[in-house]
């Protein structure tokens, strides 16, 4: 991608200068986006660099500064705005909400056209798109000849046993096996891993006390002892195989026929250097196979009438028909960074390719994506994904969009998504796969918006609980009108006596002049209850059921 640095080094640029938020000149360009009308915040998916001018802002300052922070909300990259004609230069208040906001804002001459400043990054956008493929080239033709001579991971496994005469295994980041070849007698470590695919669990947690961490910090083998108790019956090497400074995988040696010499050692870090070179290689492949999912998830948000057709085709080569029902998949992490969110759409990736699922994963807009067939088990799915993906990933979850068909519905299902999510964080619901289609008046509620929360007759009557600081009253009666009224259920829900729940019901029948036993006056009040979920900001020991 190109950063916002990179774009400022263009000739077309090099007049621009940036006046504040200086800390985001790291972030990548996904397009440019010109801005001609005040509520352009609606019609962003983050990623952008805005182009506008001071005509196009609103009047009042305190609107400029609220529109600037609506676009940093969606993950803009950055705000051109041109000066010399309205203005000389970008007010300070600006610049003072761009610092605070951490949003690059640009000063550019007003004579320099917008749609030069257009074509000059995109083209250079997919210069570095056909960069990445000429990268990819460029690895495959270094690799010819090991590939020629047969070169893969099981080759280079076995070539190693045969060189070192001890046995190979090789192992992905995460301890999954990807080749070996055993020469003599193995421990039941080795044999764990032949028939599960992988490095014992245990094993991996005993090694963290020590030695794992030795490896991260040093990048270079260590010996492993003995340890029966986790089934390491022989001894081991255990190598890294490091790309760029990271540890993409390990090698495992056993090393207990004969000590390792200097030459075997040497064998061994070539190998992983290969090993690397390998791994290295199926990134490229894999990051532009990447390049080339986001796009097409891209322009079927976009929604382009006009490449309908041609979408769809696209779709057909990853296995999803989207002239049949399709769903969409959204895994949101809610302070997600690039490199968790890149760890996340790999992870899903393989998932996928275990399943057998016919499914289009792609990353966008700092969430990851699934497209998938609905005649597929959908649940299980994202059943599978809340799963594998869960450690180390506590803010994740996963929004479900309801059936659709057609190109032109995959927006409409991204929407979804997004709303789904925003939904469940409003509400607090801890569940990690949210469906869009179990929200039902809850979504009518969150489309009415914040003014209906103002209008709403029952809401001061359930602010007074909080007025009292009444906070286990408020969540007595939420979890109550959840419960339908049920008495029992809430009891068994709060963990409480029946005659506890009886005296909080009578005291909220005090306080809020309410007649709990009529349904009209239940479903009013969790109306209000849900509207106040949705766009109160409520307090902290105010839990949602």
């Amino acid at each position: 991608m190109l950063t916002l640095r990179e774009a400022l080094k263009l000739p077309i640029l090099q007049d621009a200068r940036v006046v504040a938020g200086a800390a985001g000149l790291e972030r990548d360009i996904r397009w440019v986006y010109i801005v001609s009308v005040p509520d352009a915040a609606n019609w962003l998916h983050g990623g952008e660099m805005v182009l506008t001018t001071m005509f196009n802002l609103p009047d009042a300052p305190d609107a400029q500064c609220e529109l600037l922070r609506q676009l940093a909300e969606k993950g803009i990259v950055a705000v051109v705005i041109t000066v010399g004609n309205i203005l000389d230069q970008i007010p300070d208040y600006l610049r003072k909400a761009g610092d605070e906001l951490d949003l690059p804002l640009i000063e550019l001459s007003y004579e320099t056209r917008f749609v030069d400043i257009a074509k000059s990054i995109n083209e250079r956008i997919s210069e570095q798109n056909l960069d990445k493929f000429s990268r990819a080239l460029n690895i495959q033709q270094r690799l010819t000849r090991l590939v020629l001579e047969g070169g893969g991971f099981w080759e280079l496994a076995e070539m190693l046993a045969d060189l070192v005469g001890h046995s190979i295994s090789i192992e992905n980041d995460r301890f999954e096996a990807i080749a070996n070849k055993n020469i003599a007698e193995v421990d039941s470590a080795r044999r764990y891993t032949i028939l599960h695919g992988r490095t014992n669990p245990q094993l991996i947690e005993a090694l963290e006390g020590e030695y794992l961490p030795r490896i991260r910090e040093s990048l270079r083998p260590v010996y492993l002892p003995v340890m029966p108790n986790v089934g390491l019956e022989m001894e081991r090497l255990l190598a890294p195989i490091v790309v760029h400074g990271d540890i993409y995988g390990y090698m495992w040696i056993i090393a207990d026929v004969h000590a390792l010499s200097p030459i075997d050692m040497m064998a061994i870090e070539i190998g992983a250097t290969v090993a690397a070179l390998l791994m290295l290689y199926q990134e490229s492949l894999q990051a532009a196979e990447a390049s080339l999912k986001g796009n097409l998830i891209a322009q079927l948000i976009e929604g382009d009438d006009s490449r309908q057709t041609l979408l769809s085709d696209q779709s057909l080569r990853y296995g999803v028909d989207l002239r049949q029902p399709c769903q969409l998949l959204m895994i949101g992490l809610r302070h997600g960074q690039p490199p968790q969110v890149a760890n996340i759409y790999r992870s899903v990736n393989q998932i996928l390719t275990q399943t057998e699922q016919d499914a289009v994963a792609a990353q966008f807009a700092g969430q990851v994506l699934v497209l998938v067939q609905a005649n597929q088990d959908v649940n299980d799915l994202a059943t599978t994904l809340a799963q594998r993906l869960s450690r180390g990933n506590g803010d994740m979850r996963i929004g479900i969009s309801a059936v659709f068909s057609g190109a032109d519905q995959v927006g409409a299902a991204h929407q979804q998504c997004n709303e789904v999510l925003e939904i469940a964080q409003r509400l607090r619901n801890q569940n990690q796969i949210q469906r869009f289609t179990e929200l039902g008046y809850i979504h009518t509620l969150f489309q009415a918006g914040r003014p209906s929360l103002e209008r709403n007759l029952q809401v001061p009557i359930l602010r007074q609980l909080l007025a009292e600081k009444q906070a286990d009253l408020f969540h007595t009666l939420e979890t109550y009108l959840d419960a339908g009224g049920n008495s029992v259920q809430t009891a068994d829900s709060l963990h409480i006596h029946r005659s506890t729940l009886n005296y909080r019901l009578a005291r909220i029948r005090e306080l809020c002049a309410v007649d709990l036993s009529s349904p009209g006056a239940r479903i009013n009040l969790q109306i209000a209850l849900k509207l106040m979920r949705l766009f109160d900001d409520l307090p902290d020991e105010c839990p949602s059921t």
